[in-house]
């Protein structure tokens, strides 16, 4: 009886872990399966750093100037990721023209595919990225029209250093905003990234370790600052720095803001990207208890990029609760085997 009582204890260990693994995730269990689905997205994002302080990014812009072998520059400006405006300013001197996003990123562009595809790869990709897009530029040494030079500002917007940011947020005008009424409230801050990567004088670029970043400045609210890497606002960071996306979605006709039960550490999920969509669940009488689902979807440039989101939204979202289920299960299995031969013992021939 004893060993019976022994080895009842794994599928009892087993129970508990399976208790665990419901309890653990019940809010988002019973929204996800039983809550009003609605369209949603990432309109922010929030840094909690392991020693503080915090940042709320709630608008990212970049004006870029992109000059090519002939002499003639590209500048461009993104919001959020949207690429807004494009001129092209040729060299002898006649007057930019202007050309539409659309225009500027198509297939056929008059700028040409490569340009294009520069122009989008610089539009949000990180440093590295900018990196290799001049690297590619560069294998094609006979074409004029290869871009040899690119120079970024990224213009990030915000609440910067701050204690704590609440899990629930207002909108305005289709931004996160804080309330100004707080105390502890810092006023909108911004901080500007500015870079230049230079291929054009291959002898400086061998000067550079073969890196073509030739020129960094980092300012947080005006004033000089050393991030821990040489990048771009969200790529600058510490692996222990926490990124949680901000969502906003609309109820009962008034736009409400949650930070995301999703996040990632040392730099932005793959499954929520930032300014684009996702499928928010709620409780219509709670509406402040609401989580946010990943939608996978293509990826420009990487036809695989879809299993990668759609992997690190599951793993991220549900990959806890798995674990536990999984442990349960693994001890429920292992202790109904024991116990089956125990009370059924094999007979010997």
């Amino acid at each position: 009886m004893k060993r019976l009582l022994t080895l009842a204890s794994l599928p009892a260990i087993g129970l508990v872990l399976l208790l665990l693994a419901f309890f653990w995730s019940q809010r988002d269990l019973r929204l996800r399966f039983l809550g009003q689905p609605t369209e949603g997205r990432i309109v922010g994002m929030v840094l909690q750093r392991e020693d503080g302080p915090d940042d709320l990014l709630t608008g990212l812009d970049s004006d870029l100037v992109l000059v090519r072998a002939d002499g003639d520059r590209i500048q461009a400006r993104y919001r959020d990721y949207s690429l807004e405006s494009v001129s092209w300013i040729p060299r002898s001197g006649t007057a930019p023209r202007p050309l539409s996003p659309a225009e500027a990123l198509s297939a056929d562009s008059v700028l040409g595919p490569e340009t294009a595809r520069v122009l989008a790869d610089a539009g949000r990709g990180e440093a590295e990225i900018l990196r290799w897009a001049l690297l590619r530029e560069s294998r094609r040494p006979g074409d004029p029209r290869r871009i040899v030079r690119l120079e970024k500002t990224e213009t990030a917007r915000g609440y910067f250093d701050l204690g704590m940011v609440p899990e629930v947020l207002s909108m305005r005008d289709g931004r996160v905003t804080l309330d100004p009424q707080a105390v502890s409230t810092p006023p909108p801050g911004t901080i500007t990234i500015h870079t230049v990567f230079d291929r054009s004088d291959p002898v400086a670029v061998r000067k550079n370790k073969g890196d073509p970043l030739i020129r960094y400045e980092y300012l947080r609210n005006g004033q000089p600052f050393t991030p821990a890497k040489k990048n771009f606002f969200l790529f600058a960071e510490p692996y222990s720095t926490q990124f949680r996306p901000v969502f906003g979605f609309d109820v009962a006709g008034r736009s409400m803001a949650r930070i995301s039960q999703i996040g990632r550490h040392g730099g932005p999920t793959l499954a929520l990207r930032l300014f684009e969509g996702g499928m928010v669940y709620l409780d219509p009488a709670q509406p402040s208890e609401a989580i946010l689902t990943a939608v996978p979807g293509p990826v420009n440039g990487d036809p695989l990029g879809w299993f990668s989101r759609f992997c690190e939204g599951l793993f991220a979202q549900w990959g806890s609760t798995a674990l536990i289920v999984i442990a349960g299960l693994s001890f429920l299995a292992v202790g109904a085997g024991f116990l089956s031969l125990a009370l059924w013992p094999r007979k010997r021939l």
